[in-house]
């Protein structure tokens, strides 16, 4: 499969969703996609997307990939790449020993205003997944969250209050 062609236009939800399901019938697809993915070409971003659908029909599929997301996120700077990736990572159990350059870069896309929305909310969630294992940075996480909930878009406001309410739980 030709990702580059592929995704030289922007595929529509429809046809996204057929490619993933091909995908999901021949797996070895996948490590092909994943290089275009995290290649430099400008519109690698959309494999990025594609990988979403994938997980949607296999996730076992894209689970093995999401230690090398975790690693990437540090360094990343597009941000629909950012947003693609940190919603995999949000989607699965965290591993045990996880990068502080991660969760310190989670809480850097959560605090900074210039960020999308989506790569906030992605961002938030997976530092409360994180403290899930690591209770020490649940205050932290609670802070950050009541200093920028009162100015944040919908979304954010419901993900936070969703989120500040199981940490005070």
């Amino acid at each position: 499969m030709d990702f580059e062609a592929i995704l030289s236009t922007f595929p529509g939800k429809e046809a996204a969703v057929l490619i993933a399901k091909e995908i999901a019938n021949e797996p070895t697809l996948m490590p092909k996609l994943w290089r275009f993915a995290t290649s430099a070409h400008e519109k690698s971003w959309r494999a990025t997307w594609l990988m979403d659908k994938v997980y949607d029909e296999a996730p076992e599929l894209v689970r093995p990939y999401i230690p090398q997301v975790i690693q990437l996120i540090p360094n990343l700077k597009c941000q629909s790449k950012q947003r693609q990736f940190l919603k995999l990572i949000s989607a699965e159990p965290l591993p045990k020993t996880i990068s502080g350059d991660f969760i310190n870069s989670c809480f850097d896309l959560l605090i900074s205003n210039s960020t999308p929305v989506a790569v906030r909310v992605y961002a938030m969630q997976i530092l409360f997944n994180f403290s899930q294992q690591e209770p020490d940075i649940k205050n932290e996480l609670a802070l950050v969250i009541e200093e920028f909930i009162s100015d944040g878009s919908a979304g954010f406001k419901s993900r936070g209050r969703k989120i500040l309410k199981k940490l005070n739980t």
